[in-house]
């Protein structure tokens, strides 16, 4: 019967050299440059620009991950485990998959029972969904999440709570950044889930759009510009606006759980909604269930409560949901660092950093360059006296121990600058296994051109920074 189920799903056929990705890829990419084909590798059209760091090699599920897949489904464990060599190990525990279950897995085990835990995963490095992207811009480092992003506000004492302090999470809810500026702020979201009314849709080529077009605030202005059918607008605002009621399950385990468990995810999504498979493939299959590393098609529809359900307690309205900066990749890195305490660098507190640089006269203790620094009767200035020669007066114009974070500005000082304003801010946890220092000035250059004035401002970073993650 396996084997009859196996051939009915097409899990014992090859794989074609160029299947259904290299073959309309490359055909997609032929049709856009006039009938020539890229010359690109199936790898590299497969997987993409990876950007940078640790994840530079891991964006996704990549073709080298896709490709053993595809030998596995084709035999090739069976016949490579039949001549594997016998190394000797014995573990006590092995968690296959690297992300956040199979690192939690071995952090519980770990500490309730204990012995010899093995996590193995196929992919460079581990946190599976919970994966971030960075990619370096004109000098800066962006990061972002790859699939798994949020977490809720957990209820104290609760489930939740407890794990978070297991692994060295050491806060609930987030402190993010205000905007102090002169020109009116425009809205941000905490999270990719949120819709505020800069929040808006791409519609690009596919939608005969050369260029795209932008809908910005969609939900609101009801789709008005958007290049689709008045079916397809009909059926999104249903979906989008949320306003179709279902008595939702209450409980894991309930009537009305297990009768969607019965059900895929794009089956309920069309009942509820009325809405057409098209239109979910369409344009809510990378969305829905997203999270959970596979499509509406795939999934039980109960993936839509289950969150609810199992951790009801958790979750704030006020302070909403919150992230790290690359999603929730940090949680892999915490409990890495549980796991293996010497895996990373640097405390698991961002506190820790934050005493270290946040008394504003401090910086004579850190910077390289500083020989000593003297505090006004007021703490609000500091001069510092260059090992080098020479003294800069600066400014405390803000100071904030909840957002560990202080502004200042410069008095005077020998530096090729003017009007300069510079910001120091530990961010929570970005990574998961340290704290992240972030110092951005804004200047115009005085006395010399705008690329000594830079070189002039970085040095003094750089040699700051560096100092920092070394101490």
């Amino acid at each position: 019967m396996e084997n009859h189920i196996s051939d009915r799903l097409g899990l014992n056929d090859p794989i074609a050299r160029r299947d259904f990705v290299n073959g309309v890829l490359l055909t997609g990419a032929g049709l856009l440059l006039h009938g020539k084909a890229p010359t690109i590798s199936p790898e590299d059209a497969f997987n993409g620009y990876g950007g940078i760091g640790d994840y530079a090699h891991s964006n996704g599920n990549t073709w080298e991950v896709l490709s053993a897949g595809h030998a596995m489904r084709d035999g090739a464990f069976e016949k490579r485990i039949a001549n594997a060599t016998e190394t000797g190990e014995i573990y006590d525990l092995v968690a296959v998959g690297g992300g956040i279950s199979g690192l939690a897995a071995a952090v519980f085990f770990q500490k309730y029972k204990g012995g010899r835990a093995l996590v193995i995963d196929n992919h460079p490095i581990f946190g599976g969904e919970a994966k971030r992207n960075q990619f370096l811009v004109d000098g800066q480092r962006l990061t972002a999440h790859q699939g798994s992003a949020i977490f809720l506000v957990p209820k104290k004492g609760g489930y939740t709570d407890q794990f978070y302090e297991m692994i060295g999470m050491d806060r609930s809810s987030f402190s993010y950044q205000t905007w102090r500026g002169p020109a009116p702020e425009m809205p941000l979201a905490h999270s990719p889930y949120e819709t505020p009314r800069n929040y808006g849709f791409y519609f690009g080529p596919q939608f005969g759009q050369r260029p795209g077009v932008w809908v910005m605030d969609p939900w609101r202005r009801q789709l008005d510009g958007a290049p689709i059918s008045a079916t397809e607008r009909a059926e999104l605002l249903r979906w989008g606006t949320n306003r179709v009621p279902f008595p939702g399950p209450q409980a894991e385990g309930d009537a009305i759980s297990r009768q969607l468990d019965t059900i895929t995810l794009e089956d309920h999504l069309m009942s509820r909604y009325n809405i057409s498979r098209e239109t979910v493939r369409k344009f809510l299959s990378p969305v829905e269930g997203g999270g959970y590393g596979l499509g509406p098609d795939a999934l039980s529809a109960y993936c839509n409560y289950a969150i609810e359900n199992q951790f009801p307690e958790d979750g704030d309205d006020k302070l909403g949901d919150q992230m790290f900066p690359d999603g929730n990749g940090g949680f892999a890195r915490l409990m890495v660092k549980t796991l293996i305490p010497g895996a990373f660098g640097g405390p698991r507190t961002v506190d820790a950093v934050w005493q270290k640089i946040g008394d504003f006269c401090g910086i004579g203790q850190w910077h390289p360059a500083i020989a000593k620094c003297e505090l006004s009767a007021d703490k609000k200035d500091r001069t510092l006296t260059l090992k080098g020669g020479g003294t800069i007066v600066e400014h405390l114009v803000h100071w904030s121990d909840k957002m560990h974070s202080y502004t200042y500005k410069i008095v005077s000082s020998p530096l090729p600058v003017e009007h300069y304003v510079s910001t120091i801010h530990v961010s929570p946890a970005k990574s998961g296994s340290g704290s992240v220092i972030s110092w951005r000035g804004h200047y115009s250059a005085k006395g010399a051109s705008d690329a000594d004035a830079k070189k002039a401002i970085d040095g003094v970073y750089d040699a700051g920074l560096t100092a920092l993650a070394g101490g």
